[in-house]
């Protein structure tokens, strides 16, 4: 006979919080509000389950399980309270998110309740770090609250196969991954990912990530074999873009030209709210340049062109979506030609700090803003400002916050700026090109 599903495992990933269920023993006086609850949450019905998990807690006050699940309700992205939401840096409060300080908070004292409870119960540690993860912005604020909530987490690793299986412990290992990406260490990064996988092979989000950090790594072959695996799961259903895309890189990156085209296409014409499908409609343009069809190019970068243009405009645009946009928009000006206009886009970024200085979708738009600046500043023959550009760069790296970056991106930008001292002309390099979203 199969076991009551009784808890709740929780995994970020780009675009949501998946809510995962796993099998355990509880007790039978508290079975069916938990149950309730967790049927809630599958239907999308999150309030309902905090109602519910509410209700077992009433029942009893030291039920540790309906603690944790009530707070991995509030945990969930995108529902109660995401750092999106809010400018780099700020609370909450300050950015007038009252009900998402509330939420944030919440779910915190749940997680606390839990282990004053059962000080032992570790999947309370791996609830704090997705809150926390949610909340903060700064390379400083994950190392110090993220990344030792999982850590703790991971110290009962036997407790927590116990309690939610070989899934759970990847759930852990691909939020770490997630939350190293995030901070710009991908080695690290990397390393936790393939933990994860090892474990659960075709756990989504671990998938879904693995690609681009690979892509970032230059590992391509490993990028397209995860994300042609990935394609393969993900086919047919509402998040099949995020498929797609890293599929569409690695392709590229492997001269698969054909099979890129197909992947950008279908991006395009099946999932047009994505945040992908500039950045399809441009390396498609990539592609049709390097066969010879520069009509076509023209359509796709033009079609970039015009979707983030739409999107700067838009008054419902939220300030995580502004950074990506114009660096994209920059991205597309520059290949075909329009360095003025380029140089716009980024030097917004450069000198909007208070929006683009954080990562959004695995990328830092305020670091890829110098370097797309830097690089127009080139095209321009004014490399006196490409070099005071790239010198500001080297600075950047040295701070705490891009500690992370500074491991795969300070050789390659001192490289730049030697190129620049010479007099040459410096294009964008591909690294700062393969985007997040």
């Amino acid at each position: 006979m199969a076991k009551a599903r009784f808890i709740v495992i929780t995994v970020i990933c780009v675009v949501a919080l998946g809510l995962l269920g796993w099998s355990i023993s509880s007790s039978l006086a508290q079975q069916d509000y938990n149950a309730l609850g967790l049927a809630a949450y599958d239907e999308g019905n999150y309030d309902k389950a905090i109602e519910y998990f509410t209700k077992a807690i009433e029942q009893d006050p030291e039920n540790v399980d309906a603690y944790y699940n009530q707070g991995a309700c509030y945990t969930t992205e995108n529902v109660f309270f995401h750092h999106y939401d809010k400018l780099p840096g700020q609370t909450y409060i300050e950015a007038g998110l009252e009900d998402e300080e509330e939420a944030f908070r919440n779910a915190i004292a749940d997680f606390n309740k839990a282990l004053e409870i059962d000080p032992n119960y570790a999947l309370a540690h791996f609830g704090k770090g997705n809150a926390y993860y949610l909340y903060v912005d700064s390379y400083t604020d994950r190392a110090t609250k993220v990344i030792p909530e999982y850590e703790k987490a991971l110290e009962h690793k036997d407790w927590i196969l116990d309690k939610a299986g070989k899934e759970g412990v990847a759930s852990i290992y691909t939020n770490l991954g997630r939350t190293y990406l995030a901070m710009g260490e991908m080695d690290k990064a990397y390393e936790n990912y393939k933990k994860a996988l090892d474990l659960a092979p075709l756990l989504d989000s671990a998938l879904e990530h693995q690609a681009p950090v690979c892509i970032e790594l230059e590992k391509y072959k490993e990028a397209y074999e995860i994300a042609t695996k990935y394609i393969d799961m993900a086919k047919g259903s509402e998040e099949f873009d995020l498929a797609l895309m890293p599929g569409m890189m690695a392709a590229y990156q492997l001269e698969k030209y054909e099979e890129a085209i197909e992947y950008g296409k279908e991006i395009i014409e099946n999932f047009p709210d994505s945040g992908y499908v500039a950045g399809a409609h441009r390396f498609l343009a990539k592609i049709y340049t390097a066969k010879g069809d520069d009509a076509l190019a023209r359509e796709h970068i033009d079609a970039a062109i015009d979707m983030c243009t739409e999107i700067i405009s838009s008054e419902e645009t939220g300030v995580a979506d502004i950074p990506g946009v114009y660096y994209e928009r920059g991205l597309a000006y520059f290949d075909i030609g329009e360095y003025g206009k380029a140089r716009d886009d980024f030097e917004y970024l450069e000198e909007h700090p208070e929006i683009a200085n954080r990562e959004v979708a695995h990328e830092n738009y305020y670091l890829e803003g110098y370097i797309g600046l830097a690089c127009t500043y080139s095209q321009l023959e004014k490399n006196d400002e490409a070099k005071r550009v790239l010198e500001d760069v080297v600075s950047l790296l040295d701070k705490p916050d891009f500690q992370g970056y500074k491991k795969y991106r300070k050789g390659g930008v001192e490289a730049l700026l030697n190129k620049i001292s010479a007099g040459e002309s410096i294009p964008i390099p591909m690294m700062y090109q393969v985007i997040g979203k």
